[in-house]
């Protein structure tokens, strides 16, 4: 079994208005995006052979999502929700770049240098 992971980072800003904590107001993040791919085998042809996946082509598919939704973007407009927890855009992360990285294994979202997220799907 292979894993890949390749990161990128964001800056971006966001409000939890329903919670009790100092995260009601606004405030911003520099956040790490990890993007993880499994398999089981190596491609065995083609200009992918002997690779999972080319990391140019991750990075082909997620940094335009990056550049619409999040990078100094402010996250309850993009992501159209009063509540983007870090829970929830690691979710809709995923479930975006699912369909064109079919061995996605997981997103791994830090907030912050102590708190992180993983989504996968079980």
């Amino acid at each position: 079994m292979f894993e890949l992971e390749k990161s990128f980072r964001f800056e971006a800003g966001h409000s939890l208005p329903q919670s009790n904590s100092k995260c009601r107001v606004p405030h911003g993040h520099s956040f790490l995006l990890v993007v993880k791919i499994r398999a089981e085998k190596l491609q065995e042809e083609g200009q992918e052979r002997n690779m999972v996946v080319d990391f140019n082509v991750i990075s082909s598919v997620v940094r335009p999502l990056i550049n619409e939704y999040f990078d100094h973007c402010w996250l309850n407009d993009t992501l159209q929700t009063d509540a983007p927890t870090v829970e929830f855009i690691a979710r809709w992360i995923y479930n975006r770049l699912k369909p064109e990285l079919p061995d996605l294994y997981s997103i791994t979202l830090h907030e912050t240098d102590t708190q992180k997220v993983t989504f996968y799907e079980s």
